[in-house]
């Protein structure tokens, strides 16, 4: 056997595997998911980088073996593992602290009550992961969390990313930001209260961004502020410097020297110089630099996000237990169409993937009929889904909206190719629906540099 590694069973029939080094478990072909049930990491002098290394290959996330089992580090540990301890279950001086056995052991038995499904999907599909990470946090007791995208913001769920988020394209945080919205909606969670409105870099959603001052005229930082001095006798306003002569204060437009301040002169404000282009200025012009992504943008160009604590409900722990929730969320993040708000929160992400030249269209469709129901609607997008596949579709009382990406300067080829498709899709509806049409009513289409934001407002107000 390796000597990096030991199992033992402890008094309570539980199979410890005891990590003494920088152990592959998932390549150990000796080792199998069924012969220990937690994980002990002994402290053999690992730097933080090592310990970091150890624990990845004992992800409770990624590892086929470690799969959601508890694991414990030494005590002396705790120091060293700085943003990963939301992946770990807590710490014990020795392999066979009574302590550890009974939160080990609560663990398990939470876990017997859950379903699990095979890891390998996580590499298929986002939303399983973010499902995942559920069923870890409901596990270990965890029902109150924060969504956010900004690193140690709180503890809980969010914490459980921490570990996890340096890994996230921007596109898989804009997922689970949707995700979350999906979870509202099926009533799995619930906002318990608001904490805060946080601004994150538009390119790639973090939030560790520089605030800095900057020239109106050429954007340079490189400036120098100073005091404006106002002499009461010829009213001249100037920069302070202007009034230097020989160690005291003269006034540059009559020449008359300055002794008090209050009597001869005040300072109202400052003024900025730019060392670069020598323009002066009163007020400065903010930019945010992005730590990150390395871009620079300013302040209006931020994505704001606000920042709740929520709470699993009880019936969103029940559904997230089992894999009921795999199958509802299913229902509404593949199947491709969902209510009016989900709609508009895809309308954000399918702007995000968008390539250069390329804006969103939306077509609206009404459907009419003297017996429209709700049910004869959702019947339709669900028809409509199944030839637009590579769409969005959404609905809101008797409208239908669909979404697609084309460039910006579509050709009278693909607009020709569009419309006769339209065409035939209301006729085979006509056909299918007695007494019930499908009208094409208009279509909205984003500039090519327009902000979502702005896009989304109009989306909003198009019905």
């Amino acid at each position: 056997m390796n000597s990096s590694y030991s199992i033992k069973t402890n008094s309570q029939g539980r199979k410890v595997l005891i990590v003494k080094g920088i152990v592959p478990i998932d390549q150990l072909k000796e080792v199998t998911e069924d012969d220990f049930d937690m994980i002990y990491v002994e402290d053999t002098g690992q730097s933080h980088y090592e310990l970091s290394y150890q624990l990845q290959n004992m992800s409770p996330f990624h590892s086929l073996k470690c799969h959601l089992k508890p694991c414990f580090l030494a005590s002396t540990l705790k120091n060293r593992i700085l943003n990963l301890a939301p992946i770990v279950d807590g710490f014990a001086d020795k392999a066979d602290d009574k302590a550890m056995y009974e939160r080990a052991n609560e663990i398990i038995d939470s876990l017997a009550l859950i379903d699990t499904f095979d890891i390998s999907e996580v590499k298929r599909n986002n939303y399983i992961y973010f499902l995942k990470l559920c069923k870890y946090a409901i596990s270990r007791g965890m029902h109150t969390f924060t969504i956010s995208l900004e690193e140690a913001y709180a503890q809980g769920h969010t914490s459980l990313f921490i570990a996890e988020q340096k890994n996230f394209s921007s596109n898989m945080k804009d997922e689970f930001i949707y995700y979350n919205h999906v979870m509202l909606e099926l009533g799995y969670a619930k906002r318990k209260e608001f904490l805060e409105r946080i601004h994150v870099c538009p390119h790639c959603k973090e939030s560790h961004l520089f605030y800095m001052e900057a020239c109106p005229k050429c954007d340079s930082s490189l400036l120098k502020e100073e005091p404006v001095l106002h002499h009461f006798r010829c009213a001249n306003i100037s920069p302070e410097s202007s009034y230097a002569y020989d160690g005291d204060l003269r006034c540059p437009k009559c020449h008359q020297f300055l002794r008090h301040i209050g009597v001869d002169y005040d300072r109202p404000s400052n003024v900025y110089t730019c060392q670069e282009c020598n323009h002066t200025f009163l007020h400065t012009r903010m930019k945010v630099y992005c730590s990150s992504c390395k871009k620079t943008f300013r302040p209006s160009d931020l994505l704001a996000i606000d920042i709740y604590n929520y709470e699993f409900t009880s019936e969103g722990i029940l559904a997230l237990s089992s894999n009921d929730a795999m199958v509802a969320v299913s229902k509404d993040i593949w199947a491709g169409y969902s209510n009016f708000e989900s709609f508009l929160s895809q309308i954000r992400l399918f702007s995000y993937s968008r390539i250069k030249n390329e804006v969103i269209y939306i077509n609206r469709f009404k459907v009419n009929g003297p017996h429209v129901n709700n049910e004869i609607v959702m019947r339709i997008v669900s028809d409509l889904q199944k030839r637009y596949h590579y769409n969005n579709i959404s609905y809101k009382g008797k409208y239908i909206f669909m979404a697609t990406k084309a460039p910006s300067d579509m050709s009278d080829a693909l607009w020709k190719q569009m419309e006769e498709e339209h065409e035939e899709t209301l006729k085979i509806i006509d056909l299918k629906y007695t007494g019930v049409s499908l009208v094409e009513q208009d279509y909205l289409q984003q500039d090519e540099n327009e902000k979502i934001d702005t896009f989304i407002k109009r989306i909003s107000k198009f019905n």
